[in-house]
């Protein structure tokens, strides 16, 4: 990536104010600017009137880039070497973002008392009711197995007798 920051002055250069290759060097150089996570949740969209246009991906990445927005700035013109980008201008997308899903880890499962499954019966939605009941299950398996570990002597704790 440092490689492409030296290239950026020389294509800005090229560029001759044309917009679709400004818009490609601003591009690039938020890459450069804003980081790996921010990259992650935001795309430049957009260069008009020395404004760059940026999309995130939800109301909360909006926030925390209009935060960030006078840093982001300076870094863009730093990596072009001449003040571009004077504004950014900040708009969320969700569309441009698709989130991978998270795969399911099963979780671990043990039986549950009798009178836990009787007053999750109080619980009127049925999926809420049923997410209930698999967190407990899986509370239960893992202070159990935790339980089981604390039991059982470790081999660093041998090691100091």
């Amino acid at each position: 990536m440092e490689s492409i920051a030296r290239l950026i002055p020389q294509v800005m250069r090229f560029a001759a104010g044309q917009n679709d290759m400004l818009l490609a060097v601003c591009r690039a150089a938020w890459a450069l600017a804003a980081g790996e996570v921010t990259r992650q949740v935001s795309e430049v969209v957009g260069l008009a009137d020395r404004t760059l246009t940026v999309a995130a991906r939800d109301a909360q990445w909006k926030r925390q880039l209009e935060a960030l927005a006078p840093q982001i700035i300076f870094q863009l013109n730093s990596i072009l070497r001449q003040p571009l980008v004077l504004r950014i201008h900040i708009v969320v997308d969700a569309k441009l973002f698709k989130l991978a899903p998270r795969p399911e880890k099963p979780l671990p499962t043990a039986p549950l008392p009798e009178e836990l499954v009787a007053s999750a019966g109080a619980i009127a939605d049925a999926a809420l009711r049923e997410q209930f009941l698999r967190l407990a299950a899986a509370c239960l398996a893992r202070d159990r197995a935790g339980d089981a570990r604390a039991r059982r002597p470790d081999s660093a704790q041998s090691k100091d007798r």
